[in-house]
């Protein structure tokens, strides 16, 4: 066989791998921009939720101590302050700490009244902000699975920073037991 057909042989293999590498690249990155759009877009969903909750406890602070709408307003001022998920999730371990006591005394109230009103749509928010939660540590899970698996752990620190899980401590929720009236 002549040499040179071994090169142009060697030359354009070499040339196909290195195609093929670029694409790889391209398209793996491509993917990882994409996923971590979609984790911040979800993290973005979920501060909103979490933030509305001052609008949604306004019945429950118009009648509570002075005391306790200051302690609330601290920390529902912390939450919108909070940026990364660990401070937000602080933030939002106070503000149920806050809320927890006019939720109770909601209880007592009628129904059909503005604090009966107030706690049913703060069940509700809860509940959506818990599943904005799981949406959100899910694309960051996976994120963060997809950045240190090969070849995506090549880049991956320079398209994509890991993200932190949001993990609100209910401790304090588990605490006391639930009441049930009959």
């Amino acid at each position: 066989m002549d040499w040179q057909l071994i090169v142009w042989i060697l030359v354009g293999a070499l040339v196909v791998l290195g195609i093929i590498g670029a694409v790889v690249t391209l398209a793996t990155r491509a993917s990882m921009r994409r996923l971590a759009a979609t984790v911040d877009e979800r993290w973005a969903s979920l501060a909103a939720t979490l933030e509305r909750r001052r609008s949604v406890a306004e019945p429950l602070l118009a009648t509570a101590s002075e005391q306790q709408r200051s302690l609330a307003a601290d920390a529902f001022t912390a939450l919108e302050r909070a940026v990364p998920p660990s401070a937000k999730a602080e933030a939002e371990a106070e503000v149920q700490r806050a809320l927890r006591p006019l939720v109770q005394a909601a209880g007592a109230q009628p129904i059909g009244s503005d604090a009966a009103e107030a706690r049913t749509a703060l069940a509700a928010l809860d509940d959506e902000a818990q599943a904005r939660r799981r949406d959100y540590n899910t694309s960051a899970r996976e994120l963060n699975a997809k950045a240190r698996r090969f070849p995506t752990s090549m880049w991956a620190g320079s398209v994509a920073a890991p993200r932190e899980f949001f993990e609100v401590d209910q401790a304090g929720a588990v605490a006391e037991p639930p009441r049930i009236q009959f």
